[in-house]
Parts: C-alpha cells; sequence; structure tokens
C-alpha cells in the first residue's frame, strides 16, 4: 500500500474515534492511538494491538525525546520515528491543542508512507478539539 495522494475524507469527521478509522484506512496502518503525553489513551482505533500497552511505550518515548530535545537544544519535536527489522515503523506525531500536548501514534507497514495521512489527522484533531 501507497501514499493515497488524498486526503482521507472529502467530509470533517466529527470524533476522534472517526478520525482514527479514516487515518487508519487511508494510510494502510497496522494500528491508530491518540494518547495524552503521560501515556493515557484517549482514543483509539480497535487493531491487533494493546491500545494501553502503545499508549505506554508512545509516552516512554515521549520522555525520551523530550530529554534529547533539551540536552541537545534542538527545537520542538515534533516526530519521532522507531522502525524494526521488518521495516513496520512506529510513528509519533506531536499535537498541541490550546494547553494539551497529545501524541498521534500510528504503526506504518513497509511500503507505506504516514506523512500526508497523519498530517491531514493532525489537523482534523485540532478542529474537533478546539
Amino acid at each position: 500500500m501507497n501514499d493515497r495522494h488524498h486526503d482521507p475524507s472529502t467530509a470533517n469527521p466529527t470524533s476522534l474515534e472517526e478520525i482514527l478509522r479514516e487515518t487508519n484506512e487511508a494510510g494502510g496502518f497496522q494500528s491508530c492511538v491518540l494518547t495524552s503525553t503521560e501515556g493515557l489513551p484517549i482514543a483509539a482505533v480497535p487493531t491487533g494491538y494493546n491500545s494501553d500497552f502503545m499508549a505506554a511505550v508512545v509516552a516512554l518515548i515521549q520522555r525520551t525525546s523530550n530529554d534529547a530535545q533539551s540536552q541537545l537544544g534542538m527545537a520542538d519535536v515534533d516526530e519521532v520515528t522507531i522502525r524494526d527489522r521488518d521495516r513496520v515503523r512506529l510513528v509519533c506525531r506531536h499535537i498541541v491543542v490550546g494547553r494539551d500536548k497529545l501524541i498521534l501514534a500510528v504503526m506504518v507497514p513497509p511500503g507505506c508512507h504516514s506523512r500526508r495521512t497523519t498530517n491531514w489527522a493532525v489537523r482534523m484533531i485540532k478542529q474537533v478539539l478546539s
């Protein structure tokens, strides 16, 4: 599955679950979860992955990226990606809505692209939560 070169939907979804479902389908992702930076799942698409465990892992990645950012003097982190030997990627996108900091995490299979689809998801999440 490759990048679809279009937004997941022409209609604006009205719930976080709809956004994640459309994101998963459009990107061909294996899993999609929206979490707090503390690791609490806010919304998830049911898949073979345990969303609570995935949210906890994402929070650990968030803390590690924050440490790296501050130690290296980097600007705010936009995305963190981990790739396994099978080329499956865990992509974590950081989202700020008002004072809330959230993370959109997707499991991306080999050969799939994530940036365009997750950009759409970030815009829709901000719209629904604003």
